[in-house]
C-alpha cells in the first residue's frame, strides 16, 4: 500500500511540476486594491490553496459541534 501511495505521489508531483513549467508565463490579475503580476501556475496554486483553506474554515464549526455531540453520546453510553 505504501508503494502505491508513493508512486501516486510521485506521479502527481511530476504532473504538477510539468504544469508549472508549461505555464510559467506571467499573467496580470486584478483585485480590489490594485493589480499584480504572477506566473500562471503560481497564481493557480495560491487560489487553490485559498479555496481549500476557506472550505476547511467554513466546515470547522460543524465538525467541532459534531465532535462535541459524539463525545457527549459516548459519555452517556459508558455511564
Amino acid at each position: 500500500m505504501r508503494l502505491i501511495t508513493l508512486v501516486l505521489f510521485l506521479i502527481v508531483t511530476a504532473l504538477g511540476t510539468l504544469f508549472a513549467v508549461l505555464n510559467a508565463a506571467p499573467v496580470t490579475f486584478n483585485y480590489y486594491l490594485g493589480q499584480g503580476e504572477l506566473p500562471l501556475s503560481l497564481l493557480l496554486v495560491v487560489m487553490l490553496a485559498s479555496g481549500v483553506l476557506l472550505g476547511i474554515l467554513s466546515a470547522l464549526p460543524m465538525i467541532l459541534s459534531l465532535r462535541i455531540r459524539l463525545r457527549k453520546a459516548q459519555k452517556s453510553t459508558t455511564e
